[in-house]
């Protein structure tokens, strides 16, 4: 018999505090939380709230006092319950901060990652029975900025009573990913789900996975998911092309998108930022002769809108 051990890490000392363990048929895996122990510099605000539209859904302050990964590594499901605010049944996108600027880790960005829509079936506000709604493929980027990052969805229209929302993110070792807001507890609305495996993670039934789904309290963990939700019918989504254009021996990628009126965009590579540019629908990016595969996205330069991934894969060819 082995167990889940969830532990806790500060950030300090790096020290090791196993909070409890549950029996399972399944390798050693736990939740790793690192705390900021020398406290946050941003001040609790409930007027926070106020400055959203009601279609905004969310549990969070804005600001990550801790980050959250499993330990050693493997693949941590994250999500949050929101009830259905009338009039805002449909989601276009999900807004996510990921590490926290009290515990960056430059390790994080690139990370691919799935955000996920989950009905609510019974109504009971557990996700135990959650039915998969839709799936949406990103990166990581902006790191350890306290900055949500949008990921557009295909439109999506609730129709329980409550559902959720929430994300798939694979970590190796040390790293905490997913950021935790403990200034403003809305208590057994986070939930976790995890698995050891790379590759693992079940999003259609989650308590088919190593760490079955429950309340992050139920593992020891206290606080709310920056993970949010917006509603929508997806109007001002950008909606991103590329392709790989051969010059010579180089590679230029085209990209395409449906231009707003942000003034400048940014362009994002794997997660990082490579250059800014009018957001006029049209940009190059040279890739020299690097191969692999390279996913593309752009951004509002506050990141508050963004596209969807578009990848494009660059075989090595023979000289």
């Amino acid at each position: 018999m082995k167990h889940l051990a969830i532990k806790k890490i500060t950030s300090t000392a790096s020290a090791v505090l196993t909070a409890f363990a549950l029996s399972a048929e399944a390798g050693s895996l736990g939740l790793s939380i690192a705390p900021h122990t020398h406290g946050s510099n941003h001040s609790v605000n409930p007027i926070h709230r106020l400055f959203f539209p009601a279609s905004t859904y969310m549990l969070d302050d804005g600001t990550a006092e801790s980050v959250v990964g499993l330990a050693p590594r493997g693949v941590i499901i994250a999500l949050n319950e929101f009830a259905v605010i009338p009039g805002s049944e449909t989601i276009d996108s999900v807004d996510i901060v990921w590490g926290s600027p009290l515990e960056p880790d430059p390790t994080i960005d690139g990370l691919p990652y799935t955000v996920c829509l989950w009905s609510d079936p019974n109504g009971d506000g557990s996700p135990t029975d959650a039915v998969l709604l839709t799936t949406a493929e990103g990166v990581v980027t902006q790191q350890g900025t306290d900055t949500f990052i949008n990921t557009p969805i295909t439109p999506t229209t609730i129709t329980t009573v409550n559902f959720f929302v929430g994300l798939l993110i694979t970590n190796g070792d040390s790293q905490n990913p997913c950021a935790l807001d403990e200034d403003n507890l809305l208590s057994n609305r986070s939930y976790v789900a995890g698995d050891y495996m790379r590759g693992g993670g079940d999003i259609t039934d989650l308590n088919n996975n190593d760490l079955p789904v429950g309340t992050i309290e139920s593992y020891g963990v206290i606080g709310n998911w920056l993970i949010r939700a917006n509603a929508g019918n997806g109007e001002n989504n950008i909606v991103l092309s590329a392709e790989v254009h051969r010059q010579r021996t180089r590679r230029v990628v085209v990209l395409q998108w449906s231009p707003g009126d942000a003034g400048t965009i940014n362009i994002l590579r794997n997660g990082v930022v490579v250059g800014t540019t009018d957001d006029d629908g049209f940009a190059q990016n040279s890739l020299g002769r690097q191969t692999g595969t390279f996913s593309y996205q752009v951004c509002q330069t506050d990141f508050s809108v963004c596209s969807n991934l578009a990848k494009v894969i660059v075989q090595p060819t023979a000289e």
